[in-house]
């Protein structure tokens, strides 16, 4: 274990750093002021065989200078078990679980899907595997400024330089795969899927709003479960089932017709300072968002979409 000075993030589309110490060759970071929380640096996706000993992180933050209040770790889908007698908190994630892409299509996804999926095809999107390079990332950037707002907020990619795209997708590199959907040669979508022993995680999937009706996004996600089912990965996960409090939005619609289904993992907080034992026992390590009601939280969501539309001028 040794120190370095900081490591840098993205948070919210913006670079970030924060202090951190290194065991294992990955990074374990501290983040906040008053509450200082420490967690393995993308926990989510390094390699499960590569993830640190949580034992040995907490007795290394112990010993060095950082002095977090917290640490919080995951564990991995599918193990739902918890494994620890640390504190924990159910974490959710849209899990498919896959035995063959015909058993996904014609048992796991809703009669919509299938459709978008068979009239994505007719209409002309063609989705391929691709390298990752430069004519990949002008590709991603097309549809990153094609309007700086998306889905009622502001879009954290709009604007961005290539150097940064670049950087930012070219993540876990070595074990991924990156997809484009194309219409007429044009690349209207991707998606990155990484890769880990019995799991696979899409990382990014996104396609121009002018081509909605074409369903690129279904492609791309059948195409993903293709891989998947070529390379007998048992689990595909997309992020959270839901956000919050909102069991309604599009994204979790989404994802349950295309046959996930929510997967509960214990999320552990060991408290490192008398501090940290507090902050535990009053929930302080929850954000705002955890502890206000839905009805007010849709409300601000109304809200922030509404401003958002006027600032730039959307109907």
């Amino acid at each position: 274990m040794h120190s370095m000075p900081n490591i840098e993030m993205s948070v919210k589309g913006k670079k970030v750093s924060a202090p951190a110490i290194y065991l294992d060759g990955e990074a374990i970071s501290v983040k906040g002021n008053f509450i200082k929380i420490a967690e393995i640096f993308d926990e989510y996706w390094i390699e499960k065989r590569q993830l640190p000993d949580p034992l040995k992180v907490i007795n290394a933050l112990r010993d060095s200078g950082l002095k977090p209040d917290l640490l919080t770790f995951t564990q991995r889908v599918p193990d739902t078990t918890p494994r620890y007698s640390f504190a924990y908190e159910w974490r959710n994630y849209a899990v498919v679980e896959l035995n063959s892409y015909d058993q996904w299509f014609n048992k796991q996804t809703s009669s919509a899907v299938r459709r978008n999926i068979k009239a994505s095809a007719k209409r002309g999107i063609e989705v391929k595997v691709c390298q990752f390079d430069e004519s990949y990332v002008n590709g991603i950037m097309s549809i990153y400024n094609e309007s700086p707002i998306r889905q009622g907020r502001k879009f954290w990619h709009y604007g961005k330089k290539i150097s940064d795209v670049f950087s930012e997708n070219g993540t876990y590199c070595d074990r991924s795969t990156f997809l484009a959907a194309y219409f007429e040669n044009e690349m209207v979508g991707y998606c990155k899927v990484v890769w880990d022993e019995s799991t696979a995680a899409i990382m990014q999937i996104l396609s121009k709003i002018k081509f909605y009706d074409k369903r690129p996004n279904n492609a791309l996600l059948a195409e993903a479960v293709r891989q998947c089912c070529l390379r007998r990965i048992p689990y595909l996960i997309y992020e959270s089932f839901v956000y919050g409090k909102k069991n309604d939005n599009s994204l979790t619609e989404f994802k349950r017709s295309n046959g996930f289904v929510r997967m509960d993992v214990p999320q552990f907080f060991v408290p490192l300072t008398p501090k940290g034992t507090l902050i535990l026992k009053l929930g302080l390590h929850k954000n705002l968002k955890e502890k206000l009601p839905y009805w007010i939280t849709s409300r601000l969501i109304d809200l922030r979409a509404m401003w958002y539309s006027k600032r730039v001028g959307i109907k």
